[in-house]
């Protein structure tokens, strides 16, 4: 299993090759197509190697896929308010004060916040159809998954100037 995440990190990492900076405080088109970029090969792969990770027989998958879809479309939803945020920091980031700091760090925990019981009621939710143990696997690969995401992003972000 270590063999088959670290091959899904590979392929993810492949997808944030450019910087996020931004440029004078204006948001830069190779940061918008990076992120981009990141969201688009995330949904191409995600599924697949999900897929091949779980080995789902038809009547699990015939009630697992349908679930996942909705799933996706809540994360998607969360994905959107991040790269907005993204988006923010790096138009400010030349001129970032410490109040607007403090803001973008107090949206980023309610972020984390959200996606933390997304997750846990979404859980909940795939529990009540299919064994739970199934669905801790599948949770456990989409954790790695959006950590792998959230790294390189992380990484490719101009570090705070004080």
């Amino acid at each position: 299993m270590i063999a088959r995440l670290a091959a899904i990190g590979a392929l993810l990492s492949l997808a944030a090759a450019a910087p996020l900076r931004g440029q004078g405080g204006g948001q830069d088109t190779s940061m918008a197509n990076t992120l981009e970029l990141v969201r688009s090969n995330v949904r191409t792969n995600k599924r697949e190697l999900i897929a091949r990770a779980l080995a789902l027989p038809d009547s699990q998958a015939n009630i697992f896929w349908p679930m996942y879809r909705e799933y996706e479309t809540e994360l998607a939803k969360l994905a959107d308010d991040r790269v907005a945020l993204i988006r923010e920091y790096l138009t400010v980031y030349d001129t970032l004060s410490n109040a607007k700091a403090n803001d973008l760090m107090m949206r980023v925990f309610d972020l984390d916040s959200r996606r933390t019981k997304m997750s846990r009621d979404q859980f909940k939710r795939f529990s009540k159809k299919l064994p739970p143990k199934l669905v801790a696997h599948f949770f456990q690969l989409d954790g790695f998954l959006n950590r792998v995401i959230d790294l390189q992003i992380t990484a490719a972000l101009p570090e705070i100037k004080h």
